[in-house]
């Protein structure tokens, strides 16, 4: 499988960053990749042809301004996320990257227009009880803050039982800064 991911700017990876230490030392959790906010997901691609078309489409695109106000989860997952406000911007350079991908877009991935939940996840596959450890733990050591996504990635994702076990990273485009 491959993913599209916004990284976002070291100031913001740091916030996250200090919110996940905060956990590990809480005995709550360890989740440990980079904070990101996922675009797409694709089964499967002639990488070497979308390489190239990802590369030209996204060397003219320009940075995003976010907003995370908010705490989630998602059911059945254990996942505990920041969420960003889902702007006109952001919904925009979403749906824009699913129309120019159409031809790779698998419709009925949580990532495709009519599901994608904006989201920069803190920790996954927690336990219930854990789950609540981390709510009630982000809910008194978190603010509402600001954020930038900076760069775009193509990662291969690896799974097993539903559980990415290995990321590889292929390439990134810098946006540009506005």
């Amino acid at each position: 499988m491959y993913g599209i991911i916004a990284y976002l700017d070291k100031k913001t990876e740091d916030k996250i960053h200090v919110v996940r230490e905060g956990m590990k030392e809480a005995r709550i959790t360890e989740y440990d990749m980079r904070p990101h906010v996922t675009i797409a997901t694709h089964l499967e691609l002639d990488l070497e042809d979308f390489k190239e078309e990802f590369n030209q489409y996204f060397k003219n695109e320009k940075s995003i301004s976010l907003f995370f106000p908010s705490l989630g989860m998602f059911l059945n997952s254990g996942t505990l996320y920041a969420a960003p406000t889902k702007d006109p911007e952001l919904t925009d350079f979403h749906t824009s990257y699913h129309e120019q991908f159409k031809k790779y877009v698998d419709p009925t991935s949580l990532y495709a227009p009519k599901h994608w939940v904006p989201h920069c996840t803190i920790a996954s596959h927690l336990s219930h009880e854990k789950l609540v450890q981390a709510f009630d733990w982000s809910a008194e050591n978190m603010e509402p803050f600001y954020g930038r996504i900076e760069s775009i990635a193509l990662l291969e994702l690896d799974f097993e039982a539903e559980v990415c076990t290995d990321v590889k990273d292929i390439c990134e485009v810098p946006l540009k800064i506005v």
